[in-house]
């Protein structure tokens, strides 16, 4: 951001003036470091003035006020331009109908040349939009340098809260060598398709959790955003318990068929039958797992293939395990990699796209219980998306996992 240029505000909270968004730290939270408007308003609009009239390219925005949550943000919003103050042109390519995200970069077509540069908030998730930083860029294809960032999806349903079955993964990964300070958004899973992968900033990886609903209780519709983003495969995923059997789902079957479960599925025209259950001890409904065979806690693992998101594992590891249903099969296209140690029940314990770093994972590395193996394998997953490119329309095939 040039020096020359001074940012107002048509109102600001106690203790968060215009200035804050300017200051250089893009993530800063602390008093005096981001702008916030007054609680209570209908609209709102913070803006730069520059010394002299200059282009207008792109621009960068941080806003919220939780540093992995979105809220207290912009939520419906645009950007204008102004030679003048008086005069507004409104940058179509800026607006905004509903904010799903942390960051977003913002490219026009062409530069404009401004004098004013405008942010027009309609309307806030929270009580009044933060906007923690702003940057402005001459040139709209800019190569603007922003560091890694992972999406953390929250796939239960029944729960929109976050971060929800999601939050060990932000523990894990801070855990990870390296990733101590790394960016992430918790998201809910009906909020994440293509587009919201797709913007700028790109997000280097998803990491999907475990949920507790009976895959013939779900509704399709939340799914269907996730089926998008791995139907692209533009974006490196590692899948957890509930998140890896929707994959597999969403790969055979796909939101717009009808599911069942084993409870209810009819043995000769199942429709899932991708998904099983490890077994039952006595009959019982849909969703009443108290009938079922569970793997719980500590189990071991086997490395059937050559992956290098397992490098510097043995052949068999501990790994934590929570469930009752499995991937009844290995998918057309996909390899497993792991299978089951002495001991344990699943079959297919970890599979993966042959040609991407997208991984379907029975059990959970972000489940507190075998530390040093959950940090290594989510330490080698992020060192292959980051190798891979993160979310990138260009990416290569890789070479499938070795036998």
């Amino acid at each position: 951001m040039p020096r020359d240029c001074a940012a107002s505000a048509s109102t600001t909270a106690s203790g968060s003036p215009a200035s804050g968004a300017i200051d250089g730290n893009r993530f800063a939270l602390q008093p005096g470091a981001f702008w916030k408007g007054a609680s209570g308003e209908k609209t709102w609009w913070w803006q730069l003035r520059f010394s002299e009239p200059r282009p207008v390219g792109a621009i960068l925005q941080v806003h919220g006020d939780q540093p992995s949550i979105l809220s207290g943000a912009p939520s419906r919003y645009r950007w204008q331009a102004s030679l003048d103050g008086q005069h507004w042109q409104d940058l179509s390519e800026t607006e905004v109908r509903q904010e799903r995200r942390l960051y977003r970069l913002h490219r026009l077509a062409a530069a404009c040349r401004a004098s004013y540069l405008r942010l027009v908030i309609d309307a806030s998730l929270g009580e009044a939009p933060v906007l923690r930083e702003v940057e402005v860029y001459a040139d709209p294809s800019a190569r603007i340098e922003f560091g890694d960032w992972i999406i953390a999806v929250n796939t239960a349903t029944q729960d929109r809260s976050l971060p929800s079955f999601a939050a060990g993964f932000e523990r894990l990964v801070r855990e990870c060598p390296g990733w101590e300070n790394v960016c992430l958004q918790h998201v809910w899973l009906g909020d994440v398709d293509e587009s919201f992968v797709a913007a700028e900033p790109y997000p280097l990886c998803a990491l999907l959790s475990g949920n507790t609903l009976e895959w013939c209780q779900q509704p399709h519709e939340p799914w269907r955003g996730i089926q998008e983003v791995f139907q692209h495969r533009n974006l490196p995923i590692w899948a957890a318990c509930g998140g890896g059997q929707a994959l597999a789902i969403l790969h055979e079957t796909g939101v717009d068929k009808p599911w069942d479960c084993p409870r209810c599925r009819d043995p000769q025209a199942p429709k899932l039958p991708v998904y099983s259950h490890i077994g039952h001890s006595g009959p019982a409904k849909c969703g009443d797992y108290s009938k079922n065979i569970w793997e719980r806690g500590k189990f071991n693992v086997r490395r059937v293939a050559r992956d290098p998101v397992f490098q510097g594992l043995p052949d068999v590891f501990e790994v934590m395990e929570s469930h009752v249903g499995q991937v009844a099969y290995v998918p057309d296209g996909w390899v497993r990699v792991a299978t089951r140690g002495p001991g344990a029940l699943t079959e297919n314990q970890c599979l993966r796209v042959a040609d991407r770093y997208i991984y379907a994972a029975q059990f959970h590395l972000e489940m507190a219980g075998t530390p040093e193996n959950s940090r290594k394998i989510m330490g080698n997953f992020l060192r292959l998306a980051k190798a891979w490119g993160g979310y990138n329309p260009e990416g290569k095939p890789v070479a499938p996992p070795e036998p």
